[in-house]
């Protein structure tokens, strides 16, 4: 718009006109402009406010300095609603060679599990199938096809969540794979663990807020999750 206004003006200027009728139709171009402008400058902000944010992070799971395999998370932010997408794919040899891979979603909406979901394999068998969903002020569990309901509270932070941030003001968070909410213990500035069932934990540490590594242990076996720098 504003070079056809300089093209116009060059033009009468050029030719010759009536300046009373020039003048009413350069500022009808000038209305025109300013509404375009208005237009744009809305539409731009709208924009702005409904973008979505994604992170991505890649672990690579360690065990005695020899990478077994990759975690794959990513964290969907889309104004008031977070969803999670977590793959991962381990083998390990213990007695056999072990094959794990796996697959688990969350959304919250304004703080507030909405839906979690787990699927994995092992050695190429279904071992784990199961959603959680919130039904009017309370979770139901589908497993094997059959609905329950479950005791669990409002919950609003999910183990997933650590890998992203530091949970310096959390005490609890949900454990999709268990179905239930687990500990946060603080054991030092910037290092937390978090206890699941049959003696298994997760030492999470942290730097300037960011986690750097975390360890998985249990009975049988100790891992750790490294990121991965992109």
């Amino acid at each position: 718009m504003i070079p056809a206004l300089i093209l116009y003006l060059i033009r009468r200027m050029k030719y010759g006109s009536d300046a009373s009728n020039d003048f009413e139709k350069i500022r009808e171009i000038i209305l025109k402009i300013k509404s375009v402008l208005f237009f744009f400058i809305v539409s731009s902000a709208c924009a702005i406010n409904t973008i979505s944010k994604t992170e991505i992070l890649t672990y690579k799971v360690v065990k005695n300095n020899t990478t077994i395999g990759y975690i794959h998370i990513e964290k969907h932010v889309n104004q008031d609603v977070i969803t999670y997408d977590l793959k991962s794919n381990v083998e390990v040899k213990l007695l056999v060679k072990v094959s794990v891979s796996s697959s688990e979603k969350s959304v919250y909406k304004d703080g507030v599990l909405l839906y979690s979901s787990v699927y994995r394999k092992i050695n190429g068998k279904v071992k784990a199938n199961h959603k959680v969903i919130r039904e009017t002020e309370q979770y139901a569990v589908i497993d094997n096809n059959e609905k329950k309901f479950i005791e669990l509270s409002k919950l609003s932070k999910g183990l997933v969540a650590l890998y992203f941030e530091e949970p310096k003001e959390v005490r609890k968070v949900y454990c999709d794979n268990l179905k239930q909410a687990v500990s946060v213990t603080p054991v030092r500035v910037g290092c937390y663990r978090v206890d699941f069932e049959r003696g298994k934990y997760n030492v999470f540490h942290y730097k300037n807020g960011e986690c750097i590594k975390i360890e998985a242990i249990s009975n049988m076996f100790k891992v750790t999750l490294i990121p991965v720098l992109s």
